[in-house]
């Protein structure tokens, strides 16, 4: 088994498990000239695994990488204090590694929420 990631944001329909393709516009009112920034996803647990890999598909250049992009914020859904990190960044993906605490939690336990640098061309 594995974490099951659940992408929220920006796919038209929330709960999809494919993520966001590279040139998806977020469905809302924004220009059809824009790219999405942010991507949002829920981790459901298995009670076994403690890695998991979100796909954000950014298309993050080696520059950016090694600016930190791109950033990643937690947002536990569970009660108690989960402990995650960010173990790799590539250029389409975020492997994200959970402490066993966390790992044992059945059920969507985690918001994870990835963004991309923003400019006039992105």
């Amino acid at each position: 088994m594995s974490i099951a990631v659940v992408y929220d944001w920006p796919v038209a329909t929330p709960g999809q498990t494919t993520p966001p393709a590279t040139n998806q516009v977020p469905p809302t009112n924004t220009p059809s000239s824009g790219r999405f920034n942010a991507v949002t996803a829920a981790l459901t647990g298995d009670g076994v695994t403690t890695t998991v890999t979100v796909t954000h598909n950014f298309q993050i250049t080696a520059v950016e990488l090694t600016q930190g992009w791109p950033e990643v914020r937690f947002e536990p859904q569970v009660s108690g204090a989960p402990s995650n990190w960010v173990i790799q960044k590539t250029t389409n993906n975020v492997t994200v590694g959970l402490s066993a605490a966390v790992a044992t939690s059945v059920g969507v336990f985690e918001l994870v929420r990835i963004f991309r640098p923003q400019s006039a061309t992105k």
